[in-house]
């Protein structure tokens, strides 16, 4: 291969690096209300967000994407389905409204788990599917906290058992002093 060939692809090659680069920058600013979630094994927890257009002509949100850190952790896209609008001018902003849901499996082990992603795809028009913003957050797996009712149902039976347990005894003392005097018949 000639030297101006290789300098010819070099060069091509280079500039559909940059193109691409480009291409797929983030054109759409996905705003978190929180971008560490809490929650408990076993329940879910929906993400609000704001989305801001950062280009000068209009961009369709056709989907999203993501990717998760843990297989006790699945995104749920359905409310960005359907909270989200269709399309944003040049420099509009949507929201805040729900954009996903992290579906947390019971039996999670408590601790973070971090290097999640969310993204919305689209472009130019409605037939576009490139990366046109994206955003991580962090998940805390906390343990489940006793609602008040199931304290009050514990305490109240041990407090019964507790009860039982003393009448039983003060029975069975009276019963043996009962025993232990001598029959007159």
């Amino acid at each position: 291969m000639s030297r101006k060939t290789c300098l010819g692809l070099l060069i091509s090659f280079l500039g559909m690096m940059f193109w691409s680069s480009t291409a797929f920058a983030d054109s759409i600013d996905i705003t978190l209300t929180a971008t560490i979630l809490t929650g408990a094994a076993g329940t879910t927890i929906t993400i609000d967000a704001s989305l801001t257009n950062l280009t000068g002509s209009t961009i369709f949100l056709n989907g999203d994407a993501f990717t998760t850190s843990s297989s006790f952790l699945t995104i749920d896209g359905n409310p960005f389905l359907t909270n989200a609008p269709l399309s944003l001018g040049a420099g509009a902003s949507s929201g805040p409204f729900a954009l996903f849901s992290v579906v947390i499996a019971p039996g999670t082990l408590t601790g973070t788990y971090g290097s999640n992603t969310f993204s919305i795809l689209g472009g130019a028009n409605g037939d576009a599917f490139g990366t046109i913003g994206s955003t991580q957050f962090s998940v805390t797996v906390v343990s489940p906290v006793p609602e008040p009712g199931t304290i009050v149902l514990l305490t109240s039976g041990l407090l019964a058992i507790g009860i039982r347990y003393r009448f039983r005894k003060h029975d069975k003392s009276v019963l043996d002093r009962y025993l232990d005097y001598p029959n007159t018949s």
